[in-house]
């Protein structure tokens, strides 16, 4: 069995009077090959777990009419996952991010691999109410980054920014007229002040119970077809001269 190649930097270094500080007196960058015989014990060993968890992944779960990619303003594979993650909590607005999303869903069979290769971690699902100017900051950063994932509203915006006159749909036919609080939907990640998202931090958090990847695997399980569209759910415009 061959083994990735190994670098074995050799460091001469002298130390001076009696001092904490080393210097650097000799850099040699040397690759060597490491090679080892298979251990067929091991193999034999590990073999039985192996095609268990092939076997797993490989269970196709539906069939999907498209091939869904992340991208921005908005994209199929955002809006699908955001779109189906509102079935699993009482929120009025769900919001992901692109980064979290780590590879596309195929046209065709959807396997448990394919979900676990889209979302690799255990992110749980979780609801945060937002005031009115905590939910002016999120709709700012989706809007600045020029996009995130999101499903329950409908935002239209310029290069300057928005005014939140103009979301001018809500899911849920939320109304701040009416209420306090916004119901956000989310990852525990994302909640807990990743990929800058530091206006979430400190929010009370309502756990769901069910992991992103696993709604989404449920969600395919009782599909037997999956599809998705971009539906302009984030608008750019132009800025008025």
């Amino acid at each position: 069995m061959k083994l990735k190649n190994y670098t074995i930097y050799t460091l001469a270094i002298i130390v001076i009077a009696c001092s904490p500080s080393y210097n650097l007196q000799l850099y040699n960058d040397e690759v060597i090959e490491v090679q080892f015989p298979v251990d067929s014990t091991i193999l034999t060993i590990i073999k039985p777990y192996q095609n268990g968890i092939e076997s797993q992944m490989s269970e196709v779960l539906c069939v999907s009419e498209m091939e869904m990619k992340k991208g921005k303003p908005e994209s199929l594979l955002g809006n699908f996952v955001t779109d189906l993650c509102l079935n699993y909590a009482d929120a009025h607005v769900c919001v992901m991010n692109n980064g979290g999303l780590r590879s596309s869903l195929p046209k065709g069979n959807i396997t448990i691999g394919d979900v676990y290769s889209l979302m690799p971690f255990e992110n749980e699902l979780v609801v945060l109410e937002l005031d009115i100017e905590s939910f002016k900051i999120l709709v700012d950063y989706i809007t600045k980054r020029g996009g995130e994932p999101f499903s329950g509203m409908t935002l239209i915006a310029s290069s300057k920014g928005y005014d939140i006159q103009e979301v001018t749909k809500l899911g849920h036919f939320f109304d701040f007229n009416k209420e306090n609080k916004i119901r956000i939907l989310t990852s525990d990640y994302l909640a807990n002040g990743g990929d800058k998202m530091w206006f979430f931090k400190d929010k009370e958090q309502d756990k769901v119970g069910v992991k992103l990847r696993d709604a989404i695997i449920d969600h395919c399980r009782k599909s037997d077809t999956i599809s998705s569209k971009l539906d302009n759910r984030l608008i750019f415009t132009e800025n008025e001269k």
